[in-house]
């Protein structure tokens, strides 16, 4: 499945507000579920997968996040991008006891298990990238942020 079938303008929601990571989880999962593209299901998985795996790392300028859960609670495969230049607090990859803000989450809807470590190395290429990364943070149009992922990851 192409990047751009994944990416829609509802899915990117840019400049939110500083909240708790579950209030962000469950803004993301209800909207996911509005639109059939998630099981019930996911919620819960998105919040326990978190905790047991989180997925936080540091940049060189931000702190990104790459929350996903299991296939089984995906219906269609979708990427949601949250910005929040103030950060929003995740426990982080290295060290899960510790937390820090993060900026950026791309949140991950694959069908296909071997898609998941296809796409994470291509997302991983791109957080090498500070200033696309930078262009995504502060960005004010979600049509520019799906150009660039679209020249990025595809």
């Amino acid at each position: 499945m192409s990047l751009n079938s994944r990416l829609e303008p509802e899915l990117i929601l840019l400049n939110e507000a500083p909240l708790d990571r579950n209030i962000v989880f469950n803004s993301v999962s209800n909207l996911l579920l509005s639109k059939n593209y998630v099981e019930q299901s996911y919620l819960e998985a998105l919040i326990a997968r978190e905790e047991n795996h989180p997925t936080a790392m540091q940049l060189e300028k931000m702190g990104v996040a790459i929350p996903h859960v299991d296939v089984e609670h995906v219906r269609e495969e979708k990427l949601v991008v949250v910005t929040c230049p103030e950060g929003i607090v995740f426990n982080q990859a290295e060290d899960p006891d510790s937390t820090m803000k993060v900026n950026v989450i791309f949140f991950l809807l694959l069908k296909e298990k071997d898609a998941h470590l296809e796409f994470l190395m291509k997302l991983i290429s791109l957080f090498q990238r500070s200033n696309e990364m930078d262009q995504i943070l502060w960005s004010k149009s979600k049509d520019d942020v799906m150009e660039l992922l679209s020249k990025n990851l595809y």
